[in-house]
């Protein structure tokens, strides 16, 4: 199902005529034929429970019972104190409502689409079948009764995205739980699965096949298309091989009401079999961006000259391909915090936007002006994620369809915790919101003689800030500081760039690497072979043609995805594999939790009295506990219940929401005991502080990305949007 926000479905009225309706029908199957007549047999002339439980319609005006309606909150979820019952709809599901109209009463009822939530305000058993009375807002007014069986009971909002299959195989989807089990934790389960994906594209399928259906071959991308696949249920699969799986059970819909063995019918197998795809046209129109975000400090003189340079000469060769409109450059510089040192004039400044660098000769002009810095920034590290994030939130890569950011310094970020950052975000946070827009992250690390000390630590920050699913991290250390060795990987890696948007203008899709074992087949039709020019940098430019040919490759798939209309597979209810077969630490799919605007302010505000208790336990003989007992109040929760045991984790304290509640993750802040903090060294205290202030900070990103809120109630109650937090991303 692609759930848009922007289109609401249109819903038709069927009114109930009195005597010549029909059943229910157990089978979806039957429900098409019944929406053409009225669907209440057993029930004519008897009314399902009215709308509301303390006026009854038939006694009291309209007017009056819609304020009592109003005034209700749907049903708790048992054991729960703030959550509410939701339900998701069947295909075929019919809502009814009793409604008064002179005087007369009727049943009214109306043809649900599939997969619409809805909060549930009652449960009522009537005429022998169990009926939910449900509206599409927690504030209400509700909407009428819905037949228990054409209901989905969604116990969390959690629901799961594809990731990008460039990389891995695509991801089956079973029947049967107990089958995909047996396969996951099976010693030959890449052959048997395999084998199943053999049966399907030679179209020979048995009745009893176990796969319902199978991922679509190009991406869909939720930043962009919001599409529902909610998790209903999990189990976890300890692998001989050490990696932990999860089978987990998730919903669609059929577009056709009761089809759930899609691809045993014969007009669905074509488009399930992996066939060459009619795509050359579309891949035409693809467009990539190309974003240099440049340390201009004092020591970055020769890099800097060397960078404009690279873009001069990449500008050349689109020309001479007709191109020069399908890849645009821009550049951001950065240096420091200007608060203690004012003549650094800034901390990041954007030189040139994509849309100056779809015209050269503006760019070339506007990127002359970027000059190193007079002065000495505090320190040795710089604020390298400033200038990376006014990258990723200035520039519009909305007309950009591949979307590279290439890092150039010599020195390390500063950390989120240091008082002179301005983003005050770690790596992880970063790269998240890049990936969030699509963003592809490289760094060319400089290892100058000046800055040995910080060589390591830098490292391991950008190795985190550019990985990049299924392709791993795209860092890149230049030794010695070469100034000959940094040109080469800038124009090895801007020429793939263009090499990409080249081989796409003829029609191309970037090869699919994985398993493939030829080095013929993964040349790309543009291959320049600058292998033979520096073969003595041969294992380096293998690495980089080759991640840098998968991440185009993803992008390319998401831009057909997009293109071309492409939609979750069409099934009800499946199990699938959290990891790939053969690369069991490849996740075949991103989990998110659905946050309203209250439940994320509500856990960001947790985390700041966590982050002040465990400041205030470092500076007093009080145990972290204490501080935290001390806080609750301040939350709304209770103070007793803080703290009870010394081994008991945070998680069962009762401070953090219950809408974090049995998911299915591992949580470093969850587990914390007061025992484990007063076992740490107070630096180990301090990374764990640092990382729940990056994540309310991260936090705050995402209460402001106005467009990334989903209205499951369509718009009616502000407060009710949800977001789709990563699990990642979780404390």
């Amino acid at each position: 199902l692609a759930y848009s926000r922007e289109k609401a479905s249109e819903k038709k009225e069927i009114p109930h005529s009195g005597n010549e309706g029909q059943a229910i029908a157990e089978d979806p199957k039957q429900l098409a034929s019944l929406h053409e007549k009225s669907p209440g047999e057993g029930i004519t002339g008897r009314h399902l429970p009215p709308t509301t439980d303390k006026t009854d319609i038939t006694e009291s005006s309209p007017k009056k019972a819609k304020v009592a309606d109003a005034e209700r909150r749907p049903l708790l979820m048992e054991g729960k104190k703030t959550l509410f019952q939701r339900v998701l709809t069947r295909p075929g599901a019919l809502l009814n409502r009793v409604s008064q109209n002179d005087g007369n009463t009727e049943d009214v009822w109306k043809k649900v689409d599939p997969f619409t939530i809805f909060c549930v305000f009652d449960r009522k058993s009537f005429m022998g079948r169990n009926w939910v009375e449900v509206g599409a807002s927690t504030s209400g007014p509700t909407e009428g009764w819905i037949d228990e069986r054409q209901l989905i009971d969604w116990k969390q909002t959690l629901t799961v995205a594809f990731t990008n299959p460039a990389g891995r195989k695509r991801t089956l989807l079973f029947r049967d739980k107990n089958y995909l089990i047996d396969l996951v934790d099976s010693c030959n389960a890449v052959a048997r699965s395999e084998a199943l994906r053999q049966t399907i594209q030679q179209g020979a399928i048995p009745e009893d096949f176990p796969v319902i259906s199978i991922e679509p071959a190009t991406h869909i991308d939720i930043q962009k298309q919001f599409y529902l696949l909610p998790i209903l249920d999990a189990n976890e699969v300890f692998l001989a091989s050490g990696f932990n799986v999860r089978a987990l059970k998730i919903a669609s819909v059929t577009l056709d009401e009761g089809d759930q063995d899609l691809i045993i019918k014969e007009e669905n197998r074509k488009s399930l079999v992996q066939e060459a795809p009619k795509q050359a046209q579309v891949m035409t129109e693809f467009r990539a961006g190309v974003v240099f975000v440049i340390d201009s400090t004092t020591s970055m003189g020769p890099y800097i000259d060397r960078t404009r340079e690279a873009v001069r000469q990449i500008y050349d060769k689109l020309k001479k391909a007709d191109l020069l409109g399908q890849i645009s450059f821009g550049l951001v510089a950065y240096r420091d915090n200007i608060d203690k040192v004012p003549k650094l004039g800034y901390v990041s400044h954007v030189y040139g936007n994509l849309r100056d660098g779809e015209r050269p000769s503006i760019l070339l002009e506007k990127i002359s002006a970027v000059q190193p810095a007079s002065v000495s920034s505090q320190g040795f590290v710089e604020d390298a994620f400033a200038g990376i994030l006014s990258a990723i939130e200035d520039m519009n890569w909305a007309d950009y369809d591949g979307r590279y950011l290439i890092l150039i310094t010599d020195a390390g970020a500063r950390r989120g915790n240091d008082p002179l950052s301005a983003t005050r975000m770690n790596a992880e946070q970063i790269r998240r919101l890049a990936l969030d827009k699509g963003i592809a992250t490289y760094c060319l690390h400089i290892l100058s003689e000046v800055g040995k000390k910080n060589h390591e630590s830098a490292a391991i920050q950008y190795q985190s800030l550019t990985e990049y699913p299924a392709a791993g991290s795209l860092y890149y250390p230049v030794e010695g500081g070469s100034v000959q060795e940094f040109g080469f990987v800038t124009d090895l890696l801007a020429g793939a760039f263009v090499d990409q948007v080249i081989d796409a203008s003829k029609g191309y899709v970037a090869k699919d690497i994985a398993n493939t074992h030829s080095d013929k087949k993964d040349s790309s039709p543009s291959d320049s072979g600058k292998d033979q020019q520096h073969p003595e940098d041969s294992g380096k430019i293998s690495e980089i043609k080759a991640k840098t040919l998968l991440v185009g490759r993803a992008m390319q798939l998401a831009y057909l995805g997009k293109e071309k209309g492409t939609q979750a597979p069409r099934l009800f209810e499946a199990w699938i594999s959290d990891r790939d077969f053969l690369s069991p630490d490849t996740p075949t799919v991103d989990v998110h939790v659905l946050l309203t605007k209250n439940q994320l302010s509500d856990l960001q505000q947790t985390l700041k009295t966590i982050m002040r208790a465990g400041k205030a336990s470092m500076e007093s003989s009080k145990g972290f506990f204490d501080e935290l007992r001390s806080a609750a109040a301040a939350l709304s929760r209770d103070p007793n219940e803080i703290g009870k045991s010394k081994t008991s984790r945070l998680g069962e304290q009762g401070l953090l929401g219950e809408y974090l509640d049995g998911l299915p993750y591992q949580s470093k802040v969850m587990s914390i005991s007061d025992d484990l903090w007063s076992s740490w060294s107070i630096g180990e205290q301090q990374d764990f502080l640092d990382e729940v202030e990056a994540k309310i900070r991260l936090y705050e990103e995402y209460h402001d990305d106005v467009d990334r809120w989903i209205a499951l109630d369509a718009g009616r109650v502000p407060g009710d949007a949800v977001y789709p937090v990563p699990l990642d991303d979780l404390p």
